[in-house]
């Protein structure tokens, strides 16, 4: 059978839900198209390995969040808006429109599937959240960080590669045959203070992590850029979504 997986991401906001396309502000319409092409590339990338994507999208009913542990095989934190600094730090530095509602829900979410054992993967502010949830931090904003690192807030260049990273374990990309793996680069924010029950697996050549697993019997990592975009031409990408659903089907067993 094919794994039932997860995917935790929320491409529109309930609250505009009502208002016509008319009255839409071209940058706001600009800002969902993102999300939403993602999401498909997202789920279009779980039928490609074997598995069947299941959309949730941030709900504050804990029934809610009780029936999809018990029902998924596991999960995918997908990308999106900047995860609130006060789950991780007292002070704002640099954090961008977060969605407290999301945040609720996935923070939530996250935690239930993890004391499942559930198998997850988290793409993005997925594999953020992942990272403070299990005490570790962010960088709020990378440019005011170091100038250069700007270029990673590349939204643009969705199917091309933006930069290289280098991969530190290799056992997590098992086609990729280089010492180096090609990413595509949209996000601000990125892990800083690793959480202890984590290990990088990718980083770039100047230390900023772009991969993170756990090394345990169970299924759990992130990675920063975004492989459901690569996918469907890129072996190594497709691979991400091939071991997840692979966990998944042994978690089911």
């Amino acid at each position: 059978m094919r794994p039932l997986i997860a995917v935790a991401t929320n491409p529109f906001y309930s609250s505009y839900a009502d208002i016509p396309l008319q009255q839409m502000e071209a940058e706001t319409m600009k800002y969902f198209w993102l999300p939403s092409e993602l999401t498909e590339k997202i789920c279009s990338s779980i039928r490609a390995a074997g598995g069947l994507p299941l959309l949730l999208t941030a709900a504050s009913l804990d029934d809610e969040i009780d029936a999809a542990v018990r029902g998924a095989d596991g999960f995918l934190f997908a990308g999106g808006e900047d995860m609130a600094h006060v789950y991780y730090d007292l002070e704002d530095r640099g954090t961008i429109s977060p969605n407290p509602l999301r945040d609720n829900f996935e923070t939530k979410l996250f935690q239930r599937a993890y004391a499942e054992n559930k198998p997850i993967l988290g793409i993005c502010r997925g594999c953020q959240l992942i990272n403070v949830m299990l005490g570790g931090t962010l960088y709020q904003n990378l440019a005011s960080v170091k100038s250069e690192w700007a270029l990673h807030s590349r939204s643009d260049e969705t199917k091309g590669y933006v930069h290289e990273a280098e991969i530190l374990m290799n056992e997590y990309f098992p086609l990729c045959h280089e010492r180096t793996i090609k990413v595509n680069s949209m996000h601000h924010q990125a892990i800083d203070q690793v959480a202890s029950p984590l290990e990088v697996t990718v980083q770039t050549a100047d230390g900023l992590v772009e991969g993170v697993s756990m090394p345990s019997d169970g299924y759990l990592r992130g990675v920063q850029w975004h492989p459901e975009c690569l996918a469907a031409a890129d072996a190594v990408n497709a691979e991400i979504f091939s071991s997840l659903v692979r966990a998944c089907r042994r978690q089911s067993v």
